[in-house]
């Protein structure tokens, strides 16, 4: 049966301080002239001193006009049904990781790509963490049987990972968006190459060399009844 699955800590945190930061950008960008999604977004066509922050602060960066009212709301409710079921499983420090894994990598083949088009467009918005959850939880169960998509469709993980993928391949033959494209890459990449750091077998220690041990100057002697063996030092 299609359900919401129940709102977890750091998602809840997260959803609050995304829709936090879209409103005040909104009050700033469009009531007071702050250029607040110039100075969030990642400015791919000309990497500077701001590129130091821009790789984490453009997650914060949405559109604030009113056609992005509806894709900010969608977002959110992404973001609680795909990364939720992630922190249930795995706790909220790894949930924290993966976030900052999806969007670094999402941030990186970006801008490489960026230096390499004509024309780049910035790279803004939270889609990264929502790919990189999509991916880390499918391919944390592959090889386990089927998932149920939206709790209508089922689907081989592997499979969910290649749709998710399509959707971007798609988005970009639209739009003509190749940093979007390599960011969604990036992202998809960064958050299956997170479960398979997870999965990573212990680091060996280094064995002690076992101490020999002293011979004990005392012999062991059969004491006792021959019929209740006993062992006397």
């Amino acid at each position: 049966m299609f359900r919401f699955p129940p709102l977890t800590p750091f998602v809840k945190k997260l959803l609050i301080a995304l829709f936090g930061a879209w409103i005040l950008q909104i009050l700033l960008q469009n009531w007071a002239g702050v250029p607040v999604f110039a100075f969030l977004a990642l400015d791919t066509a000309q990497p500077g001193v701001a590129t130091l922050w821009q790789l984490g602060t453009h997650v914060l960066a949405f559109p604030t006009g009113p056609q992005a009212v509806f894709s900010m709301l969608i977002m959110l409710v992404f973001l609680w049904w795909m990364l939720a079921p992630f922190e249930q499983r795995f706790g909220e420090k790894r949930t924290i990781q993966l976030c900052a894994v999806a969007v670094l990598s999402s941030a990186i083949f970006g801008l490489i790509v960026g230096l390499l088009v004509p024309k780049p467009s910035p790279l803004y918005g939270a889609q990264a963490m929502l790919l990189g959850s999509i991916a880390a939880f499918a391919w944390s169960y592959r090889g386990q049987g089927r998932m149920s998509l939206f709790g209508v469709v089922d689907m081989k993980p592997v499979h969910i990972i290649y749709l998710v993928l399509a959707l971007s391949v798609l988005m970009f033959i639209t739009s003509g968006d190749a940093v979007a494209l390599a960011a969604d890459i990036g992202a998809i990449g960064g958050g299956m190459a997170f479960i398979e750091w997870l999965r990573r077998p212990p680091s060996g220690r280094r064995r002690r060399p076992k101490r020999r041990k002293k011979k004990s100057s005392l012999d062991v002697v059969r004491g006792g009844r021959a019929d209740e063996p006993r062992w006397l030092n």
